[in-house]
């Protein structure tokens, strides 16, 4: 059995254990490491669950995540209702207080733009309406506005790294132009990679991350220098 099957496999046990999806609604395909997620699921919540589930697979280097959003008729709201839904999410998250952050719903699609000062906060926003019942999707174009030296976020973020038990810091590299962040080099896990970015994004100063970082499993690396 080759690696791709045998991590296509290990994908599709992991989302038969997960009692919160439904398994049989997916279909995994798998290239390089690659995985593709496909199918139909009753919400946008089980979609980001399906993608989370998957990525902390052992050897998923990368994710596709082409799964369709149906919402049974009982799930169904006015674009109204979602709007109305979505302003009461952001009021009511302590990490968005005075937030500048603007809503719209086009057929169940929901839409943020506006103003924050961080990247945390941009993404703070849009995980708060991960949940709400009837949305097909989010759109976040929140644009974030700060004023930390490029040097002074560069040290923050790496200090940040060598704190986290997960992140080797010694295998990223990180660049700072104005309030952009680039990541480079290469980390054991997606997991990995996702707590890099989110550490980098949740760093004060920072306006977008662009994430390089290469996903090379351990047993991988062992593979290849042997």
């Amino acid at each position: 059995m080759n690696t791709d099957e045998t991590l296509r496999q290990r994908v599709m046990e992991e989302l038969n254990w997960d009692l919160a999806l439904k398994a049989d609604q997916i279909l995994v395909q798998v290239s390089d490491g690659i995985v593709t997620l496909s199918g139909n699921v009753a919400s946008h919540a089980e979609r980001w669950h399906t993608e989370q589930a998957v990525a902390h697979v052992a050897g998923v280097v990368d994710l596709i995540n082409d799964i369709n959003v149906v919402l049974p008729s009982s799930h169904m709201r006015t674009d109204s209702d979602l709007m109305s839904a979505a302003i009461a999410a952001l009021q009511s998250n302590t990490s968005l207080a005075d937030h500048r952050v603007k809503v719209s719903v086009k057929d169940g699609w929901l839409e943020l733009s506006g103003e924050v000062d961080s990247d945390h906060q941009r993404q703070t926003a849009g995980y708060a309406m991960r949940y709400l019942q009837g949305i097909k999707g989010v759109s976040n174009d929140i644009v974030v506005k700060s004023h930390a030296s490029a040097d002074t976020i560069k040290t923050d973020i790496e200090s940040a790294f060598r704190r986290k038990a997960i992140i080797d810091a010694h295998g990223i590299d990180v660049r700072v132009e104005g309030g952009d962040v680039t990541l480079n080099g290469v980390v054991g896990s997606l997991p990995e990679r996702e707590m890099a970015r989110l550490t980098a994004a949740g760093t004060a100063g920072v306006l977008k991350v662009v994430d390089n970082l290469v996903v090379a499993p351990a047993s991988q690396t062992r593979s290849d220098s042997a």
